[in-house]
């Protein structure tokens, strides 16, 4: 009876700690799913914007090509005309050529803006693409993360159903034992019941002993290894002053073998 209760307690007080930890947690899932909702509506969004920039395009494309052409038209005109007519320059044919002098400026200026503002709305749609692709992370990192919590969720639930069993075995067990009158093959099931969770413990304990033996092992192998490494390092660090004076030493030697090279080279031959 007194392992049921020392049992019973035990199971309780993990029991308890399980739903301490899930509650926080279940805190946390509501946010992320927040933030899941969120980075949706972002990359919502993200897309509308990238479908509005891709609309401008064709036109802003179409007046581009125009303004081009309007160009390429007004430098051939200018070109046919070019030539005075026979009989020599006349006031009609200069007034004309520079009037399309004036219009291939302004076809100049007009096609310069158009090109502009095609490469600005075409930067825009790779602006929006790049947001679309920050949002689509955004919500797989969000979507992840629900997961993962959801995960942990699942597993203290998990664990909490196996408690909870395990408390309503312990008290179906108390209940037989000190059922009176006994009702003999209820408390031999329960017998056999303990006898199996007493071997389930005897082969724990048992695998636990030879973990803590092999663990004993290991850290006697790693103690006597840091001994070991200790002992050269202390070598090492005797050595050292040693080293750095030599270490010194040729530098100083050095610096004299230059300044005597460099003061011969000056003196020369």
């Amino acid at each position: 009876m007194l392992y049921l209760k020392q049992e019973a307690t035990r199971l309780q007080t993990e029991l308890q700690a399980l739903v301490a930890q899930q509650t926080p947690l279940d805190a946390q899932l509501a946010a992320q799913q927040q933030a899941v909702t969120a980075s949706q509506a972002q990359r919502t969004q993200a897309v509308s914007a990238v479908a509005q920039a891709q609309a401008r395009i064709p036109p802003l494309q179409a007046a581009a090509t125009a303004a081009d052409a309007r160009v390429a038209d007004l430098e051939q005109e200018i070109q046919d005309a070019s030539e005075p007519p026979q009989g020599g320059p006349s006031a009609a044919w200069r007034a004309r050529l520079t009037a399309l002098r004036r219009q291939l400026v302004q076809a100049k200026t007009a096609a310069t803006t158009a090109r502009t503002s095609l490469t600005d709305a075409q930067r825009a749609v790779t602006q929006a693409q790049t947001a679309v692709q920050a949002a689509e992370r955004q919500v797989a990192a969000n979507a992840a993360a629900v997961q993962a919590t959801q995960a942990a969720i699942g597993s203290l639930q998990t664990r909490r159903r196996d408690l909870q069993q395990r408390l309503a075995e312990l008290d179906r067990w108390e209940a037989e034992i000190t059922r009176d009158p006994l009702v003999r093959p209820a408390l031999e099931q329960t017998a056999a019941e303990l006898s199996a969770r007493v071997a389930d413990l005897e082969d724990a304990h048992l695998t636990a002993r030879f973990e803590l033996e092999d663990a004993e092992t290991l850290l006697a192998t790693l103690t006597a290894r840091r001994d070991q490494l200790v002992t050269r390092l202390n070598a090492i660090n005797a050595q050292l002053p040693d080293a750095q004076a030599q270490q010194a030493a040729a530098q100083q030697a050095l610096a004299a073998a230059e300044a005597e090279v460099t003061t011969l080279l000056q003196d020369g031959p």
